[in-house]
């Protein structure tokens, strides 16, 4: 089970971006053979990337074939989560730099059990050994 933060959504789903070449492939791998995972959070900031970038009729496919996705579990965003997240923010905020947005993935990591994020972005990889996470970054991958 591997949970897929919003920036790699967007690189896969808009082809115009520098980073889609080097995310393209292996999503869609990930899509083929593991479980993901998203909350709701996540969704709605993919959603508001596609309406600023694309017409409404494109953005509205892209949203669909991404939500309907037969191996991909979104976990709402309720109060438990709310809580974890918070938590997560205030023990992380200060020192390591993490965001409402991301301390949302972490907390959703950590209740459902989740390792695995791929993200291109650098919190992640500073909360790699804190938070023993293990950090899947296409973009950086195709640039070694």
């Amino acid at each position: 089970m591997i949970f897929v933060d919003s920036n790699i959504w967007c690189y896969y789903l808009d082809k115009r971006l520098p980073e889609h070449e080097s995310t393209r492939e292996s999503l869609r791998e990930m899509i083929r053979s593991e479980e993901i995972v998203c909350n709701t959070i996540v969704v709605l900031e993919v959603a508001h990337y596609l309406v600023r970038h694309f017409k409404e009729k494109d953005a509205r496919k892209k949203l669909d074939s991404f939500v309907n996705l037969r191996n991909m579990e979104i976990v709402d965003f309720d109060r438990k989560l709310l809580a974890e997240s918070l938590e997560k923010l205030v023990s992380h905020s200060y020192s390591d730099g993490l965001g409402g947005r991301d301390a949302s993935v972490v907390a959703t990591m950590n209740l459902r059990g989740i390792k695995s994020v791929v993200s291109h972005d650098d919190v992640f990889r500073r909360l790699s050994s804190k938070l023993a996470l293990k950090v899947i970054d296409p973009v950086r991958i195709a640039s070694l």
